[in-house]
């Protein structure tokens, strides 16, 4: 099996952008089904996602083993610009 399954422990790390999407990744990582390593455009997507479901961002730390700090950071990304919504 190749790709992006992998141990919790080698997950600290986060993969390169390469401008490829991968779909099935940001949405296993989303649901929490298991550890999977995601590009920062996949965690973002898979933040929003968390969000979206009425999720909080320590959820997003729980699904995708993260800091609390950076789910933190990746809830703000997905929150709408106060000044757009004027």
């Amino acid at each position: 099996m190749g790709g992006r399954a992998v141990t919790a422990r080698r997950l600290a790390g986060t993969l390169p952008d390469d401008g490829i999407v991968d779909p099935v990744a940001v949405e296993i990582a989303a649901l929490g089904t298991r550890p999977v390593a995601l590009t920062w455009t996949e965690r973002q997507l898979a933040a929003a996602h968390i969000l979206g479901q009425g999720g909080t961002p320590y959820l997003i730390s729980q699904r995708l083993h993260i800091s609390g700090a950076t789910a933190l950071a990746l809830a703000a990304q997905c929150q709408p610009s106060q000044a757009s919504a004027s």
